[in-house]
């Protein structure tokens, strides 16, 4: 649930933009507005459904027609729902949700949509390199208003994906991987006093 509000600028330097056009994107119009994202939870799983709260507020005295908001899903994500708007991308990782909507002078605008993410299979094809025993679920939203392809304003949603032990048990798999690497680093001499030991006491 960490969020994070970007501003424009950011959001336009570091946003994926839409393909080269004829003519130079056009600057986000001069309106004050915010957007915020949550799903209620500071971790999840895979396999889990993530709800997702969009508030929209146009700070300014005059109407903001024609916005679209759209939000990303998280890498793992395999299907989203939207109400109200559409959702774009089917493939894990690509999933957007997109809705369309004219914001009145001072007015506040609740969207909400669901992420269902992927499993173990999905999480590795998708995520790519993570920190030890943790992957990330990031969503973000960005309102654009007319033709600009920068956004007028963003947020984001971040949850902690922790590594789940393998399913019919015996023990975490990380754990495994980490007792090989050491017996690997220290060398054949200790395993060999290790069973040396485990032969003593069978003895």
């Amino acid at each position: 649930m960490r969020t994070a509000v970007v501003c424009a600028l950011l959001c336009a330097a570091t946003l994926p933009g839409p393909p080269a056009a004829a003519h130079a994107p056009k600057a986000p119009p001069a309106v004050s507005v915010t957007v915020t994202v949550t799903d209620g939870v500071d971790d999840t799983e895979s396999g889990k459904r993530l709800d997702y709260r969009i508030t929209v507020h146009n700070l300014g005295a005059t109407e903001v027609h024609g916005a679209r908001i759209e939000q990303r899903m998280p890498a793992t994500t395999t299907s989203a729902t939207a109400p109200g708007g559409t959702v774009e991308g089917h493939g894990v990782g690509e999933q957007k949700a997109i809705w369309r909507s004219d914001l009145p002078a001072h007015d506040i605008q609740v969207f909400t949509a669901s992420a269902v993410l992927g499993g173990r299979a999905d999480l590795a094809a998708s995520a790519g390199p993570a920190a030890p025993g943790t992957l990330r679920a990031a969503a973000t939203v960005c309102v654009y208003v007319g033709e600009s392809f920068a956004p007028t304003a963003c947020s984001g949603d971040l949850d902690d994906l922790p590594e789940t032990s393998p399913e019919g048990g015996g023990g975490s798999w990380v754990g495994w991987a980490v007792a090989a690497g050491v017996m690997a680093l220290l060398g054949p001499g200790v395993v060999r006093a290790v069973r040396r030991r485990r032969a003593a006491r069978a003895g």
